[in-house]
């Protein structure tokens, strides 16, 4: 079928010829798509809105010479909010980083489509801090991508640890490493305690319902770690 309708995020757009955009989609369905978006960027184009960062719609794609385009878009959050927040707007910009690296064309992710757009809803319309909903994105998507980090034993030797030996963390292998390991290792981050519990506790009860305090949340560590298993660099300037 030559039309394709789909719910979809706008991660990025690029500016094409006088009028229109490329953007990058993310779909749950249909994964990362790149799709034009002609005469956008005419005065009272209704397709001005649906071309922005953020912008969250029903997408009509139209499939034709190997490219896709947009031919029209029922807006269901712009999210716009974001915009009158420099901080924010930062931080949910990288959001849109992290998942364009993340996912593929043609591989739906849904889960992944589903903890972006609360990520941002958060962001938006809640009171909270802005890091550490950052950093609960970044442990939900590297658990979402299959490298949930391990937070109770060493990843090189898997003994257990007690909370008097947390200290470092891996960010290749993804886990703790007791303190007998991490003699002989390099690069390891800093890790307390207590960052160590409000990821254990987020990852099981997610953070609208974690009562631990925000500045708890590792977000620089969650970074890190997020980006060396992307095993790429996520365009982000002086965030952690």
């Amino acid at each position: 079928m030559p039309h394709i309708t789909c719910q979809a995020i706008v991660l990025r757009h690029a500016d094409y010829r006088e009028h229109d955009r490329m953007l990058t989609l993310f779909s749950p369905t249909l994964g990362r798509v790149e799709a034009l978006c002609r005469g956008c960027k005419k005065i009272g184009s209704p397709l001005l809105a649906c071309s922005e960062f953020f912008a969250f719609g029903e997408y009509v794609l139209y499939t034709g010479k190997g490219r896709m385009t947009v031919t029209s878009c029922n807006l269901t959050e712009s999210f716009y909010p974001l915009r009158s927040d420099w901080d924010k707007l930062k931080y949910a910009t990288y959001m849109l980083s992290v998942c364009e690296a993340i996912v593929q064309p043609n591989e739906p992710n849904v889960h992944l489509f589903t903890l972006l757009a609360r990520s941002l809803s958060r962001l938006c319309y809640q009171q909270k801090d802005t890091k550490a909903v950052t950093a609960a994105f970044l442990l939900h998507a590297a658990a979402i991508s299959g490298y949930r980090p391990r937070l109770s034993h060493c990843v090189k030797c898997g003994r257990r640890l007690d909370e008097k030996e947390i200290r470092h963390f891996d960010s290749e292998d993804g886990g703790l490493v007791c303190p007998e390991c991490s003699e002989m290792m390099q690069r390891l981050l800093s890790v307390s305690p207590r960052e160590v519990h409000w990821m254990q506790e987020v990852l099981a009860i997610g953070i609208d319902k974690t009562a631990l305090p925000a500045d708890h949340a590792p977000a620089a560590l969650l970074s890190a770690f997020v980006e060396e298993r992307l095993e790429k660099p996520v365009r982000h300037k002086g965030l952690f």
